[in-house]
């Protein structure tokens, strides 16, 4: 019976102590679990609106250009500018503990190198190291779709203040070729911190690049957690492990912040005391040996009475270990299945992320597609007014001077729907801050403008019953340098949006003038006016008030074509007190004399033999009309294998081809010619012309691209060239 005694009081030690034990240890795991997730839960609430905020600044077109041109000068000056909120936040968001403060910010190139800022460079200015710290991650953004977090260490010692949180972001252009990244550092503050007991006893920090970033801890202890770290971890996701320390023993939690990171992996470290646990364990055990001893003592006595009594407190207590076993199975199977839910809904979560962000990019294009269409629209209006105004009114026909206008106003608008597809290339190329401008009549442009919108602020708005009058007090203006299309579709579109403003008729007034050596020009109308915000975010792409019927890019293009003239918009407007539009220019004689040139009309030179192949008839009957106005022999050819064989039968001076045509392309028909004869010159005449210019692809065997459509003066102008470099 004795014996019995002791087994039993030994085994109760035994399983008391063990279950103690589990019990402390999952307590002590559920509170680490519980602060690793409030600290990620933290870090994703405060990172939430910043990430965002590097997300539109990886859009921003100024970011987008300032890399492509490698001007990291303008880059980093732009990015202050777009950053400043977080590097200087307002009262409210100091204020708000969810708002992080930006320690720095660095710009990576494609070739994965930090762009230095120079003196422009916002926080950490005493880190001389810091690019040197950046400069592996400039490998990482190729690797990742759009945004990565990390940490890195900066040379401050071992302590949590030298760790910083990295927001990786990849900066794309507009055919999602990786023009670099943005990259921000924020401080690790001490929100982790286990606040529920002293944080002299349990400490908390961060494991990363083999070294330990921890408060309050000894250099003896520091060099031995680190230590069994190295031996223990051995880069699993989460674990713990016991180590005694100069203070006594002490239990180790790990876990990964983040498992998939294509950074240095980061871990979460907590040191918990053992020593209260210990000493509750000690205690447990006199008090069970005390308990057996007691028991032992009246055992001697009573063995044989309560010999079969004994049984049911050891059954009982066997049960409560087998239940707690069973309780903490059950524990990590719904441990383990919240884990797979969670995995399930990340996954979920980025399908849709990334659904959201191709329905913007859809989005964005079909409003740059309804811009571009009502380009043409504005263009193709007195294009068919004036061509259905010829046709049926033969009375027009016999008024010469009238009929050479209608056809002049035709021409000009045809030559604005050209410039609308020229301008394309401004969507996909950075405008040229030298760009050089003819001399131009500002006062004919506006009367210019005047009669191409006729058809709309007049006939139109008749047709409604609406009356809308147009007055103009033209002043003597000196001339000034500018794209005549481009400034006649300013108008034209500042003209349409009066009219669009006026539902119930009123007065549209162009005025011009000159002050302080600018010439100006102001838009006016009567109309229903503009309230103070509508009219600070008006020249934004995409804002609209007209709902459906808008696409919001009409005063963002007139906007970009003033800026494009070193021009000045201002726009003064008040609800129910009409809108005025005023445009300041440089005049012409302040401009450089280069900018003054305006090339001369070229005449027609000497009678060429010139083979002209394109799969399109009108377009070969408008070449061939082109070039026999001025004395030039024309064979035609629909194909480049029929245009092959006419160049093998006949002597030919020159050739004008198209590109894409059937059966041989115009860049495979050109190679056989200069094989046949290289000094034969050879024209391509393409739709893509603009799309060559801007990527450097033309063909070797070419001498000269075109773009379609080509005036008669451009096409005499290339022909010349080519007689005088032959």
């Amino acid at each position: 019976m004795m014996l019995v005694v002791v087994a039993i009081t030994g085994a109760t030690l035994y399983l008391a102590e063990k279950n103690l034990q589990a019990k402390h240890q999952e307590a002590l795991n559920a509170q680490f679990q519980d602060q690793v997730r409030f600290f990620l839960a933290l870090q994703d609430a405060q990172l939430g609106a910043t990430t965002e905020k590097c997300r539109a600044v990886a859009r921003s077109v100024r970011m987008r250009a300032a890399l492509e041109e490698e001007d990291v000068d303008d880059l980093y000056r732009n990015a202050l500018t777009e950053l400043k909120e977080i590097f200087s936040p307002t009262t409210a968001a100091q204020n708000d503990t969810h708002v992080l403060r930006a320690s720095f910010f660095r710009f990576f190139g494609d070739n994965g190198r930090v762009l230095p800022p120079g003196e422009h460079a916002a926080g950490l200015t005493d880190q001389e190291a810091l690019d040197q710290t950046l400069a592996p991650m400039g490998k990482v953004f190729r690797q990742m779709e759009d945004q990565a977090t990390g940490y890195i260490a900066l040379a401050r010692g071992s302590q949590p203040t030298a760790l910083r949180l990295i927001v990786l972001t990849k900066i794309v252009d507009w055919d999602n070729k990786p023009l670099g990244a943005l990259v921000l550092g924020f401080p690790i503050g001490n929100e982790n911190k286990q606040t529920t007991a002293p944080s002299d006893e349990i400490k908390n920090g961060i494991w990363l690049n083999r070294q330990l970033y921890i408060d309050g801890l000894s250099a003896s202890d520091r060099h031995l957690v680190v230590q069994h770290v190295n031996e223990e971890m051995l880069l699993e996701p989460a674990g713990h492990f016991f180590l005694k320390l100069e203070n006594g023993p002490h239990l180790l939690f790990y876990k990964a912040l983040d498992p998939e990171t294509k950074f240095a992996p980061a871990y979460e470290v907590c040191l918990y005391p053992l020593a209260n646990s210990l000493r509750e364990q000690q205690i447990l055990r006199w008090k069970i040996i005390a308990f057996g001893l007691g028991v032992l003592i009246c055992g001697f006595g009573a063995s044989l009475l309560i010999s079969k009594n004994l049984s049911e407190p050891v059954k009982k207590i066997v049960a409560g270990s087998v239940e707690n076993f069973t309780k903490r199975q059950r524990a990590e199977q719904d441990l383990r299945k919240a884990n797979r839910e969670l995995e399930k809904t990340l996954t979920e979560l980025k399908t849709t992320q990334q659904q959201v962000i191709q329905q913007e990019r859809l989005s964005a294009i079909g409003q740059m597609a309804s811009g571009i269409a009502h380009d043409f629209n504005n263009a193709l209006t007195p294009i068919l007014g004036f061509t259905d105004l010829l046709i049926e009114n033969p009375a027009v026909l016999q008024n010469k001077d009238e009929t050479q206008r209608c056809l002049s106003m035709l021409r000009t608008a045809a030559q604005d729907a050209t410039s609308v597809v020229h301008r394309l290339r401004e969507f996909y190329r950075p405008l040229e801050s030298n760009e050089e401008f003819p001399v131009i009549d500002l006062t004919k442009i506006v009367e210019q403008a005047v009669a191409l919108t006729e058809p709309k602020w007049r006939h139109q708005a008749q047709a409604s019953g609406v009356t809308i009058d147009v007055a103009t007090r033209l002043e003597n203006v000196p001339l000034v340098a500018g794209e005549e299309s481009a400034l006649r579709e300013v108008l034209t579109n500042l003209i349409f949006n009066a009219v669009d403003a006026m539902p119930d008729g009123g007065l549209i007034t162009l005025k011009t003038a000159t002050e302080n050596d600018e010439a100006i020009l102001s838009v006016s109308d009567t109309g229903a006016g503009m309230t103070e915000a509508v009219r600070q975010r008006c020249l934004e792409p995409f804002f609209s008030t007209k709902g459906a019927l808008g696409t919001g890019l009409g005063l963002s293009m007139v906007y970009g074509i003033i800026e494009r003239h070193r021009g000045k918009l201002d726009i003064q407007s008040a609800p129910g007190q009409g809108t005025t539009f005023t445009i300041r220019m440089p005049l012409a004689a302040l401009m450089s004399a280069a900018q003054l040139g305006a090339a001369p009309d070229v005449k027609a030179g000497q009678a060429l033999n010139v083979l002209v192949v394109d799969d399109e008839p009108r377009v070969r009957e408008v070449l061939s009309m082109y070039l026999a106005c001025d004395g030039h022999r024309v064979t035609t050819a629909n194909s480049g294998r029929e245009g092959l064989q006419r160049f093998k039968t006949q002597r030919f001076d020159l050739v004008v081809t198209d590109r894409a045509m059937p059966e041989m392309s115009g860049d495979q028909m050109a190679s056989f010619i200069k094989q046949a004869n290289p000094n034969i010159p050879v024209v391509l005449l393409t739709g893509f012309g603009a799309l060559i210019e801007v990527t450097g692809a033309q063909p070797r065997d070419v001498d000269v691209v075109l773009s379609k459509p080509i005036s008669l003066n451009a096409l005499r102008k290339t022909i010349e060239n080519l007689l005088h470099a032959a």
